[in-house]
């Protein structure tokens, strides 16, 4: 398991960690034991509200835009991104074929 954790660099309770994941993953995470960690400053862009976490990437006819600020500030976020936008390409391009 890996993750990431925003927040001030430093010392993060492995406990709110641990209980954060075993939340979001639907399991217990109470054998689990830390591996390594590594702290990148800066590592992800901020998120700050109003979270707009599925946003369209139709950007005009023909053009779209994706990229982790589309979705969420992250690796994954920008890889559903990008995913989000090659579907809305499909289906664009289906919609013009049948008229």
């Amino acid at each position: 398991m890996s993750t990431s954790v925003l927040g001030t660099p430093g010392p993060v309770e492995e406990a709110v960690v641990l209980t954060a994941l075993a939340e979001a993953y639907g399991t217990g995470t109470g054998t689990w034991e830390p591996v390594h960690r590594v702290t990148v400053r800066n590592a992800l862009p901020a998120m700050t509200p109003p979270l707009r976490l599925s946003r369209t990437t139709r950007f005009s006819a023909g053009r779209y835009v994706c990229g982790d600020h589309r979705a969420t500030g992250s690796l994954q976020g920008a890889l559903a991104s990008g995913a989000r936008a090659a579907r809305e390409v499909i289906a664009d391009l289906a919609a013009t074929a049948t008229h």
